[in-house]
């Protein structure tokens, strides 16, 4: 033994001595592949002995290691670049990892076992690490009180009964994803772990490089301090129930990165965050395919949903690029989801909900639904900036659904700013059964209808290029543009078309101040209001079905329109209420099909329209045939003035948008009739005999 140990310090003897390129370590390796069990400089050591128990005595210039001799396999005495500088080296290699540590034990220190591989960091300095090669079982754990850079240069670490990287780090750490390079980390279906990446601190992500990361048991990617993402290429996958792909205890902050996510599990989501999110940047490709699950919570059944992205308190999206799909296999699922409020003011949104709804039993004889929405909330919806595609086929689906307010575009701002394109074809969802149906004789059960846009409160639009579908084939209930309280649209291009049910509706209140709208239904109203209606400005066309369906239907409510230009028509229409209105308005009974034509005394045309032809039946009631009211307005007419109304005439050149037409315009044939408005609502028959 005094031989060997008197060879080691000939050999210190000899490498000792710092050089400019670089420093011999020390390394003592343990036996039965337990690795490297200290790395240190050959300049840090005292002294090196075995003592009269057979225990290797190690003396730094701070520390005393001891080691019992039997389980040292060998020593060897690497050189160090010094062009390895500040930066901790772990290479993977299979079931082994080499550490290549600059640090003295006294900072920073390494435990290898296999390639499982633990780093204490008791440096006052943001020490950077850089992981690379492959192993499996292999693992990464470092615990700081500073902030350390995780570089991932090519590692690739599959850890079958545990996290495969664990980082706890008092004062945050940063994961930085090495341009150009391809990184794995995977936990093992044996593990017992909550992460196949945990961060249990703030997490900076950075760099270009690919991160893969699956998980068989838990979340892919943990974190439960805050979250922030520069950049980054993200691809994880999961097929267990209950988990996030990404998620964050805290707030999340993603600027920039791409997101390939797909989870297959029910009730897990892709992204996840339990505060605020804000989203300025980034691509998202992320596919939600697991279902809803009815949880027992006090003894009632609560639905839990598989969602793409999730926050239990606010999202803000100020940009990116969103291409989210939830298969027919997620029953009920959200898209973008928001227990507070959600708020986008840019990017490009490409979502498709394919999935139906479900009626369920919430406990005894109480029912209620679930389905699946595009954007939903709890709290307020604000959409005033981007280019959003979102489309809903699956049974009750919604496109938008805020549960209080929802505010649409800018005040003031250019239509070009937000596109919103919203689309819904699946039917309704029977949640209890009625005794009749229809709106005559009534004993309507209760379902969970298809929407476009829904708000549980006020509904604003103040400005945007607006579409909006609702396609169902079968029954009633699929409405474009809904508000259960006050409806205002104050500016906007605005298209709406229904096949089944109102193409808009308010529960309390509508409002039209400004904008183009066009809306139309083929078997219900046009616009409906189940209280007030004013119309104040705006360039409004609106068709409705047969009777006893309507252009503007407000249940004969007061009606005030004080200006704007708007067409209404349909088998009837609630008639405005002369005492509060400022401006003139026309109740034109006339056929479905009619060109009708207005003209001042002097001949000035005021309005040349064709009517829409009715395309199926009424709401259930009575009425039907070819009769069409067309309620008109404009600022052109005049109390007092008298009107030629031509009918039933043929319209030739100008330009039709939606059946409006203008420019160089020729009327021909057809029937004509006068009327004096000698009040601010007067009848005119045009060919019909109206209901």
């Amino acid at each position: 033994m005094k031989r060997v140990l008197f060879v080691i310090s000939l050999i210190f003897i000899g490498l000792s001595v710092k050089a400019q390129d670089g420093e011999y370590h020390v390394r003592i390796h343990g036996q039965e592949n337990k690795g490297i069990v200290l790395d240190a400089p050959v300049s840090s050591i005292d002294s090196m002995y075995v003592n009269e128990n057979g225990k290797l005595k190690v003396r730094t210039i701070n520390n005393l290691y001891s080691f019992d001799f039997t389980e040292v396999d060998s020593l060897t005495f690497p050189f160090i670049p010094a062009s390895s500088g500040d930066i901790v080296y772990i290479n993977y290699n299979g079931t082994t990892a080499e550490v290549i540590n600059p640090y003295p034990v006294t900072q920073v220190i390494v435990t290898v076992s296999e390639a499982k591989v633990s780093i204490t960091s008791l440096s006052s300095s943001n020490i950077t690490y850089c992981l690379s090669g492959t192993a499996n079982p292999g693992r990464f754990a470092i615990e700081s009180t500073t902030t350390p850079t995780i570089q991932l240069n090519g590692v690739n670490l599959t850890n079958p009964t545990g996290k495969a990287m664990d980082l706890t780090c008092d004062a945050g750490v940063i994961l930085e994803i090495a341009d150009g390079t391809t990184n794995s980390l995977s936990d093992g279906t044996e593990s017992d772990k909550k992460a196949a990446l945990m961060s249990n601190s703030d997490l900076l992500v950075q760099g270009n490089g690919t991160l893969n990361v699956t998980s068989f048991v838990k979340h892919p990617i943990k974190v439960k301090g805050i979250c922030t993402i520069n950049s980054g290429n993200f691809v994880i996958t999961s097929d267990v129930d209950d988990v996030n792909g990404f998620s964050a205890d805290s707030t999340l902050v993603i600027n920039g990165g791409s997101f390939n996510i797909t989870m297959n599990g029910d009730i897990s989501k892709c992204i996840k965050c339990d505060d605020n999110m804000t989203i300025n940047g980034g691509e998202f490709t992320l596919v939600a395919a697991g279902s809803t699950v009815l949880e027992v919570v006090n003894n009632q059944n609560v639905p839990s949903y598989c969602t793409a992205i999730k926050s239990d308190n606010d999202i803000y999206i100020n940009g990116g690029s969103f291409n989210i799909t939830l298969p027919t296999s997620n029953q009920g699922g959200k898209s973008i989801s928001a227990d507070g409020s959600i708020i986008i003011t840019d990017g490009t949104f490409d979502i498709l909900t394919q999935g139906a709804g479900a009626a369920y039993t919430v406990t005894g004889d109480t029912k209620d639904s679930y389905t699946s929405s595009c954007l939903k909330c709890d709290g307020n919806m604000e959409i005033l900036g981007g280019n959003l595609l979102l489309r809903s086929t699956g049974a009750g689906g919604k496109g938008i659904n805020s549960g209080g307010t929802m505010k649409i575009g800018l005040e003031n701002a250019s239509n070009d700013d937000l596109t919103l394109n919203v689309t819904t074809s699946g039917e309704r969802i029977t949640v209890v059964a009625g005794s009749g149906g229809g709106w005559w004789p009534g004993g309507e059960g209760e379902y969970a209808n298809p929407k476009a846009i829904k708000a549980d409160s006020d509904l604003t639009i103040n400005s945007g290029n607006i579409t909006v579908n609702c396609t169902q084939t079968q029954n009633e209930g699929g409405e474009c543009i809904e508000s259960k309280a006050v409806l205002t649209i104050n500016g906007g291009n605005i298209e709406a078309y229904s096949k089944k049910d109102d193409a808009v509706n308010a529960s309390n209140k509508l409002i039209l101040n400004g904008g183009v709208y066009y809306v139309h239904s083929d078997a219900n109203d046009g616009t409906d209001c189940n209280g007030t209606m004013q119309i104040n400005g705006g360039f409004l066309i609106s068709n409705g079905s047969r009777s006893p369906e309507e252009g503007f239907d407000c249940d004969n409510n007061q009606f005030k329109i004080t200006g704007g230009t708007a067409i209404g028509t349909g088998g009837g229409t609630s008639n405005p209420t002369s005492s509060v209105c400022t401006q003139p308005s026309m109740k034109i009974n006339t056929q479905q099909g009619y060109a009708i034509q207005i003209l001042k005394s002097d001949g000035t045309v005021v309005c040349t329209y064709k009517c829409p032809t009715y395309t199926s039946g009424g709401g259930g009631g009575p009425g039907g045939g070819n009769g069409m009211v067309m309620l008109f307005t404009d600022p052109q007419l005049q109390t007092g003035q008298t009107y030629t109304i031509k009918y039933n005439g043929t319209i030739s050149g100008g330009t039709n948008v939606n059946g409006y037409y203008t420019g160089n315009v020729t009327y021909s044939g057809g029937q004509s009739t006068t009327a004096t408005l000698n009040s601010m609502y007067t009848t005119v028959s045009a060919g019909g005999s109206g209901w």
